[in-house]
């Protein structure tokens, strides 16, 4: 039986089509789900510089001072800024979870989405890892990679990939 089941959003609505499937597994058990999303490490945000413009032109003299870059947004800011909108974001989808009486625990994670999520499974002795495939095969899966791929591979826990509907019927609409 199940006692952690790690699933993973991404924003889209694809990834958010496990919920369903999570729900099912475990409401009404001791399972606690752990719902996380992970992110790119964001930059500080910067201001644009401008050169010193003279009457159209570029100041006389050869040398153009021109002071450094306004700092609007150092990278912690924008660290904790993303944190905060991707927090709420999960903890709106886990709200929806919890009103089917399942247990939930949200988490924001910055780094390389496979590496993060199997760290996470790691460190929470996960049971289950649950995701969406997002529908790439052939050569935009070799371009772009594959989150599912890697974490099947690992070979750390198993893993529920959930094919979601609009996939599924796009699929029967092409074949």
């Amino acid at each position: 039986m199940y006692r952690r089941i790690l699933v993973t959003l991404d924003g889209s609505e694809l990834s958010e089509a496990v919920l369903p499937e999570v729900s099912k597994l475990a409401a009404g058990s001791d399972i606690t789900v752990h719902l996380i999303t992970i992110a790119e490490l964001p930059p500080g945000v910067v201001e644009e510089t401008r050169p010193l413009v003279v009457a159209g032109a570029a100041a006389p003299g050869g040398v153009v001072s021109v002071p450094p870059a306004r700092m609007l947004e150092t990278k912690g800011q924008a660290i904790e800024h993303t944190r905060q909108e991707l927090q709420s974001y999960v903890e709106s989808k886990a709200a929806e979870l919890r009103k089917s009486g399942v247990r939930v625990q949200t988490n924001v994670l910055f780094g390389d989405p496979a590496a993060e999520i199997l760290a996470y499974a790691k460190g929470k002795q996960a049971d289950l890892i649950v995701m969406a495939t997002h529908g790439r095969s052939g050569f935009s899966q070799v371009v772009f990679g594959s989150v599912a791929t890697r974490i099947l591979s690992s070979g750390v826990t198993p893993v529920l990939l959930v094919r979601p509907a609009r996939l599924t019927a796009r699929e029967k609409r092409e074949g």
